[in-house]
């Protein structure tokens, strides 16, 4: 039986569009954040440790809030150069598969739970990323931007186009360009399992960028060139998340049905 793998939470972003710390805005009546309940569905599903990557402008919350939880770690990701560089501050606390996913989104017990499978199941040299239909990962309070997901014959993750500004259009989903684009389009939200043969290649793409955005698209496109394997994990799973301040209240109510 492989070990629990490690779930690690990217929590170092701005906040710009939302306007205060989305990693710290509670969602529940008892005062949860998003960050809470993954972690609590996780930790269901199997995982052991987490990891949790911050800013500076947020250690000392993070720390105060989450130190003394059992198996719980943070790491400070110091300038906002992108998702695979916050990647990489976590992993000097990771020993063995992570479960990688973000702070500010609601990713629903059965995603989590199908990638903390595949991490104890699936085949030891695969990656894997649990993919959602496009229409069921929009906001009403405006677009946002989306990996869209090409695969290949046998499932596995072929590419990814990064898509601005997508949006509901009736019975339709377009973008900031006006292409159209299929409902069941299946697209990432950052729910990845990824391996240890891996983390080197995050290590070298750092050294030999240094400077500028160092995105989790870019090491698993070079992975794929490589020749690594990223299964694509289908889920019906409906997302929620924290983009626009007016989503706050629309994450509420999901969470707290009548």
């Amino acid at each position: 039986m492989p070990a629990a793998p490690t779930l690690l939470v990217l929590a170092a972003g701005r906040s710009t569009r939302f306007g205060r710390p989305k990693q710290l805005e509670p969602v529940t009546t008892d005062g949860r954040t998003l960050i809470d309940l993954t972690m609590a569905d996780a930790v269901a599903a199997g995982c052991h440790l987490a990891v949790l990557v911050t800013s500076p402008a947020l250690e000392s919350a993070f720390r105060g809030k989450y130190s003394d939880r059992p198996r719980t770690s943070i790491a400070v990701q110091q300038e906002p150069t992108g998702t695979a560089h916050a990647v990489l501050q976590g992993l000097a606390n990771v020993d063995g598969t992570i479960v990688v996913v973000n702070g500010d989104d609601h990713y629903g017990r059965e995603a989590v739970a199908a990638a903390v499978h595949h991490a104890l199941n699936g085949a030891e040299f695969d990656h894997a990323l649990v993919g959602y239909r496009l229409d069921r990962t929009l906001s009403p309070s405006g677009g946002v931007n989306r990996a869209v997901c090409t695969l290949d014959a046998h499932g596995f993750l072929a590419s990814m186009q990064e898509v601005t500004g997508i949006r509901s259009d009736g019975n339709t989903v377009v973008d900031e360009t006006g292409t159209r684009w299929e409902k069941d389009r299946m697209v990432s939200m950052n729910l990845w399992i990824l391996r240890p043969s891996l983390f080197p290649l995050f290590t070298e793409l750092a050294d030999a960028q240094r400077r500028g955005e160092f995105g989790l698209p870019e090491v698993v496109q070079a992975a794929i060139a490589q020749g690594q394997r990223f299964r694509v994990i289908p889920t019906e799973a409906q997302w929620t998340g924290l983009t626009f301040a007016a989503d706050a209240d629309l994450v509420r109510r999901s969470l707290s049905p009548e």
